[in-house]
C-alpha cells in the first residue's frame, strides 16, 4: 500500500486501490477477463438502504460500500445536470455507466463522460472487492504502514509461516474531472476503506484459534486535490475554505496536516512542482491497534516523516467518529468543485489558452504515470482493467521541449530563453502573465486561507 491507498499486492486475482490518487487498481483472473460487463445509463442503486450509513450495528464495510455508491450517484446526476444544463445540442450528454464483476470476489462501476461541451473527460469509478491477500502483498503494504507486521499478530512468510495471506475487503470511490474550458479547474479525490480479517483456519489447515469476525486491521484514506490551469486566487480560496470547514467539522486538526500532506504528495520531483494547488491527502486514518471500541486520540501524518515530530488529534475519535470524518470529505466535493465550472463553463477562450491548457495536462499526465503507485502497479499486473486504470488521464495533453515558462532548468537554457521570446511575440502580455502566475503557485506551494 502506498501513502493513500488501500492497496498494494501483487496477485492478479485481486484488485487494489490506489495509494495516491486515481482510485482503485481493478483486475481480475486473466482467464475471466473476456467476461462480458453491462452497460446502464445510470448507476443502480435501488437496492442500497441510506439508513445504513448511521446504524452502528452493521458492519462498516457494508456501510462504506453504501456511502460511496450513493455518492458516485449524486455525483453522476449533478455532472449530468452541470453538462445539460444551457447545451446547445438537442441531444442530452450522458455517462457511460460500465459494471463489472470479479471472479474471485466483488464488483464495481465505471462511469465515464467524454467529449462533452462542459465536461472534456470525467470518470467516476466504484470498486467492492475482496479475496485473499498474499503473504507478499502484506509485506509490500507494511512498508507504508508501520509495524502492521506486528500488530496484525500473525508470521506470514518463511518456513513456519503461520497463515497463507489473510482476507480483505477494500471499497472506495475515485473521481477525476477534466473541464473543456481552460478556465474551470481539473479536480481529483477518492475516498476509500480497507479491511485485513482474521482466517478462519491456519496454514496447515487446523482452525484458528483467534478467528472472529472483527477486522485485524482497518483505516481509511482518501483527500482532494484543485488544478487550475489558470489561476483565480477566489477559486483556490472556495475549495479551501469548503474542505477546511469540513474537516474542521470533525477535527481541527485534521485540515492542517492533511493540507501539507497533500502539498508534498503531489509534488512532481523532477519538475520541481506541484501537480495543482492542492487540498487535503490523508492515509492510515485509523486508530492505535485498530481498536474501534475504543475512544482515543489519534495519531496524525502530514507526509513529512519527522521522527521527532507528533501529530495528535485534537479530540478523542472512534470508528465511528472517523467514518462520518471522511463522509464529511467526500459530500465536500460537490460544493467545493462544481460552483467553479459553474463558474468558468462559458467564459470565453481562445487557441492561447487552450495551449496552455494542453501544457498544463501534460503535467497531469506525467505524475499520474510517473508517481501515482496504484497506477503503475494496475498497469503491470496482467488482467487489470486498463481503461479503467487510465481514465484519470485527459484526452489531450501537449509537451514542447523547453517551453519558456515551464521548462525544467529553463534559467540556465539558452533554448528556453529563445523559446520566452518567441512566445512573448505570440502571446499577449496578459496571457504571459496569467502563465506566470500560475506557473509560480506551482513551484511555491501557499496557504489559501
Amino acid at each position: 500500500m502506498a501513502v493513500a491507498s488501500l492497496g498494494a499486492a501483487a496477485a492478479v486475482t485481486f484488485s487494489m486501490m490506489s495509494n495516491q490518487g486515481s482510485g482503485f487498481t481493478e483486475c481480475e483472473d486473466v482467464s475471466h477477463a473476456n467476461q462480458m460487463t453491462k452497460v446502464s445509463s445510470k448507476p443502480d442503486v435501488s437496492m442500497l438502504d441510506p439508513n445504513i450509513l448511521d446504524d452502528e450495528r452493521k458492519p462498516m464495510r457494508k456501510r462504506m460500500e453504501t456511502y460511496v455508491k450513493l455518492l458516485q450517484r449524486r455525483l453522476v446526476d449533478m455532472i449530468e445536470a452541470e453538462e445539460n444544463a444551457g447545451r446547445a445540442s438537442h441531444d442530452p450528454k450522458h455517462f457511460t455507466v460500465e459494471t463489472w464483476t470479479r471472479k474471485q470476489g466483488g464488483e464495481g462501476t465505471s462511469c465515464v463522460i467524454q467529449d462533452g461541451e462542459v465536461i472534456e473527460k470525467g470518470g467516476i469509478n466504484v470498486s467492492v472487492v475482496y479475496g485473499n491477500l498474499p503473504p507478499s502483498a502484506i509485506r509490500q503494504m507494511s512498508a507504508d504502514h508501520d509495524g502492521l507486521i506486528e500488530r496484525i499478530g500473525y508470521k506470514v512468510e518463511g518456513p513456519d509461516a503461520q497463515v497463507d495471506g489473510l482476507p480483505f475487503f477494500a471499497t472506495g470511490i475515485s473521481v477525476v474531472i477534466h473541464p473543456k474550458n481552460p478556465m474551470s479547474p481539473t479536480s481529483h479525490f477518492n475516498y476509500r476503506y480497507f479491511e485485513l480479517m482474521h482466517p478462519e483456519k491456519l496454514k496447515d489447515g487446523s482452525p484458528n484459534p483467534n478467528y472472529h469476525e472483527e477486522p485485524v486491521a482497518w483505516w481509511f484514506g482518501g483527500g482532494a486535490d484543485l488544478t487550475p490551469m489558470y489561476l483565480f486566487p477566489d477559486d483556490a480560496k472556495h475549495f479551501h475554505k469548503v474542505h477546511k470547514d469540513a474537516a474542521d467539522s470533525q477535527d481541527s486538526a485534521f485540515y492542517v496536516a492533511w493540507k501539507k500532506w497533500c502539498d508534498k504528495y503531489f509534488w512532481l520531483t523532477h519538475r520541481g512542482e506541484n501537480r495543482g494547488i492542492g487540498g487535503v491527502f490523508f492515509d492510515d486514518l485509523t486508530l492505535p491497534m485498530w481498536n474501534h471500541r475504543r475512544t482515543t486520540f489519534i495519531p496524525l501524518m502530514d507526509g513529512t516523516n519527522q521522527a521527532n515530530q507528533v501529530l495528535v488529534s485534537s479530540k478523542q475519535h472512534n470508528k465511528e467518529s472517523l467514518f462520518r470524518a471522511v463522509r464529511a470529505m467526500g459530500d465536500a466535493f460537490i460544493p467545493a468543485y462544481l460552483p467553479l465550472v459553474h463558474k468558468h463553463k462559458n467564459d470565453p477562450f481562445n487557441e492561447d489558452n487552450l495551449e496552455w491548457q494542453r501544457l498544463r495536462r501534460g503535467r497531469y499526465v506525467e505524475f499520474n504515470l510517473v508517481y501515482d503507485r496504484g497506477t503503475k502497479f494496475g498497469l503491470m499486473t496482467p488482467g487489470a482493467r486498463i481503461e479503467s486504470i487510465l481514465m484519470s488521464l485527459p484526452l489531450v495533453a501537449r509537451w514542447e521541449y523547453m517551453e519558456g515558462t515551464t521548462g525544467t532548468a529553463r534559467e540556465s537554457s539558452t533554448a528556453a530563453h529563445i523559446n520566452d521570446g518567441e512566445n512573448r511575440k505570440k502571446h499577449s502580455e496578459d496571457e504571459m502573465k496569467a502563465r506566470e502566475a500560475m506557473q509560480d503557485a506551482l513551484e511555491h506551494p501557499r496557504a489559501w486561507i
